[in-house]
C-alpha cells in the first residue's frame, strides 16, 4: 500500500472512532462526522484500487 492509502484509511478511522463516541456521549453533528469518515474510506478504496492496477 501507498502512503496516500494508508493516510486515507487512518483518517477515515480516527473520524469514525471520533463519531461514535461523540454520538455515544451526545456531541452534536456526528452524522456529518460519520459521512465524512465514509467519504474517506471511499477514497482510500479507490487509491489502493488505483496503485493495484499501476503495479
Amino acid at each position: 500500500m501507498s502512503k496516500k492509502v494508508k493516510i486515507a484509511f487512518a483518517i477515515g478511522l480516527q473520524l469514525a472512532m471520533i463519531a461514535s463516541i461523540g454520538d455515544f456521549v451526545g456531541w452534536p453533528y456526528m452524522k456529518y462526522v460519520l459521512i465524512t469518515a465514509g467519504i474517506s474510506f471511499g477514497i482510500a478504496i479507490i487509491l489502493f484500487i488505483v496503485d493495484n492496477i499501476k503495479e
